[in-house]
C-alpha cells in the first residue's frame, strides 16, 4: 500500500514557479508582456505603493509549564520582532530595474502567516519583468513550539494558500502598471 503524500509533484505547481533542489522555491516570475510604451516611474510608483514590509511580532509560549505542587499552567510569552525594510532596496533608473523587499500576510490558516519576499521588477523590450525571489515564511504565533523566524518558502506545506497569497500582491501590482 503506498502512502499519502503532502508534497506535490512537478506537475503540480504553475508554470512560474522555480523550485530549488532542497525543495524550496526559488522564484516565482510574475512578468507579462505590454503592448505599448511604458514608462519606468510608472513601475516604481505601482511598486511604491502596492508593496510594503512592516515590522512584524513573531510570538511563541515555548518554555511554559505546570507548577508541580500547584498545578496552575504558567505560559510565558516569548516575542521577537522582525524589522520593516526599506521598500526599495535597489532603484537603478538607467538600466529600468529595481528591488523592493515586500511581504504579505493574506495567507489562510488559524495561525497567522507571514510572507516576505524581494519582488524584481524591470522594463525589457515589450515585457514587464516582475520576478519574486528570496520568499521566506514565518507564522506569527507557533504555539508551544520555538518560533525560529523567518526561514525559505518551502513547496512541501500549504503551498496553493502561500502562492495565493503571493499572486494577489503580484495581480495588484500589475494592475496597477497596466491601467
Amino acid at each position: 500500500m503506498a502512502c499519502a503524500t503532502s508534497a506535490l509533484a512537478k506537475d503540480d505547481f504553475p508554470a512560474n514557479v522555480t523550485i530549488a533542489k532542497d525543495k524550496t522555491i526559488e522564484t516565482i516570475d510574475w512578468s507579462f508582456p505590454i503592448e505599448r510604451p511604458l514608462e519606468f516611474s510608472r513601475i516604481k510608483r505601482c511598486v511604491a505603493t502596492n508593496i510594503h514590509d512592516d515590522e512584524v511580532q513573531l510570538r511563541d509560549s515555548a518554555g511554559s509549564w505546570v507548577g508541580p505542587a500547584t498545578g496552575h499552567y504558567y505560559q510565558r510569552d516569548n516575542r521577537g520582532t522582525a524589522q520593516a525594510r526599506e521598500t526599495f532596496a535597489l532603484v537603478d533608473d538607467k538600466s529600468q530595474f529595481l528591488i523592493a523587499h515586500g511581504q504579505t500576510d493574506k495567507t489562510s490558516g488559524l495561525s497567522g502567516w507571514i510572507i516576505r519576499f524581494d519582488l524584481e521588477a524591470g522594463l525589457e523590450q515589450g515585457r514587464v519583468i516582475l520576478t519574486m525571489r528570496n520568499l521566506k515564511l514565518a507564522a506569527s504565533s507557533s504555539g508551544s513550539l520555538a518560533n525560529d523566524g523567518f526561514q525559505p518558502l518551502g513547496s512541501w506545506y500549504r503551498f496553493k494558500s502561500n502562492y495565493a497569497a503571493l499572486d494577489a500582491v503580484a495581480s495588484t501590482v500589475k494592475s496597477c502598471i497596466v491601467q
